[in-house]
């Protein structure tokens, strides 16, 4: 048995983390069984990612808390997608726990060389995948033999508890659940601090394009992932996002060139961001490519221009209805505005 802690100073322990062993896990693991009270969504889909770039692990997912506590329609549409991969491929089932609440943790390991693991605790799926939040995770892994009454008790709470996926209509959602809501680095703004914000613009603007890239900009998600020397692939998060922004916008006067910076936003966010590479071609947010991504992807989903999993196009862009977001600058060179409303 062994402890598995995140490791954030000041609580600086000699064990793994909870992100390190899981990462350790998936590139070895055969099939993976998982009874998590609470998903994400974008968990869901980065979690098909992995599954799709390396043919495996086989999966079985019981999520335990949403059937009665809601859904968000991001979160149910995500289940469903990874749903239905798992399925066309003959490589898993998802599950939903519709006799009771199952609030628990539990993850359980075949490996290719046949040797089993588990790991109980706090972690949520969420959180294995999260390289960023600094929430602090505390978990008991369990191997070999150790791991044998995990095993048979997943087995039994994922048929006993839940039922298959398609056996489980739901019909009503919780209101859009805000992407960047108690999000670390990411504060909300009252109405009197973006009023202020708003009387400090200068007047300079650059309207930098969202583009419809394949595998980069706002689809990273769809690019190769990152291959270890074992052959390994771990996805780009769903909402990772870079910018890539054109010499003729970066090299006009007073565009905020390898700088760092605060952004206030139109719906109300503020969050750090910066520019860096060949001629300040990067635009992302800082620490956490995600935010900005969640910021951008977020609106677009939440507007039903686009669906979780499918790549941003021309004609979701069009959907959406605007294909730039405004940069304004402030009297402080250190402040700027972020708008992306796209009813204006």
């Amino acid at each position: 048995m062994e402890l598995l802690l995140s490791n954030y100073q000041p609580a600086v322990f000699k064990c793994n983390t909870p992100k390190d062993y899981m990462e350790e896990a998936l590139k070895i693991c055969e099939t993976l069984k998982i009874a998590s009270g609470y998903i994400s969504s974008d968990a869901l889909i980065d979690l098909k990612r992995i599954i799709e770039l390396n043919g495996r692990p086989r999966l079985e997912l019981l999520i335990g808390m949403h059937y009665f506590d809601g859904f968000t329609k991001n979160q149910y549409e995500a289940a469903r997608t990874l749903n239905a991969f798992l399925q066309i491929n003959d490589l898993g089932f998802v599950y939903i726990a519709n006799t009771l609440k199952f609030h628990g943790k539990m993850y359980s390991f075949t490996m290719i060389d046949a040797t089993k693991s588990a790991v109980v605790g706090s972690s949520n799926l969420g959180s294995l995948y999260d390289k960023v939040s600094r929430q602090y995770e505390a978990d008991i892994l369990l191997k070999g033999e150790e791991s044998s009454l995990i095993h048979a008790s997943l087995e039994e709470i994922i048929t006993k508890i839940g039922s298959p996926f398609e056996n489980v209509p739901v019909t009503k959602f919780v209101e859009f659940n805000q992407l960047l809501e108690n999000h670390e680095n990411v504060s909300k703004v009252d109405k009197d601090e973006k009023a202020g914000i708003l009387r400090n613009l200068t007047g300079v603007k650059f309207e930098i394009p969202i583009k419809s890239k394949p595998k980069s900009n706002l689809n990273p998600y769809f690019g190769k992932g990152r291959e270890n020397q074992r052959g390994y692939i771990a996805p780009r998060p769903w909402y990772e996002v870079e910018l890539i922004v054109s010499k003729g916008i970066t090299s006009q006067p007073g565009y905020p060139s390898n700088q760092t910076f605060e952004v206030f936003t139109d719906d109300n966010w503020a969050f750090k961001c910066e520019t860096n590479g060949d001629y300040s071609k990067n635009f992302r947010s800082k620490d956490d490519l995600k935010i900005l991504g969640k910021w951008i992807k977020g609106r677009m989903e939440e507007s039903g221009a686009l669906k979780m999993g499918t790549p941003v196009t021309d004609n979701v862009i069009a959907a959406y209805g605007r294909n730039t977001i405004g940069l304004f600058a402030t009297k402080d060179p250190s402040i700027w505005y972020l708008d992306f409303d796209a009813s204006k």
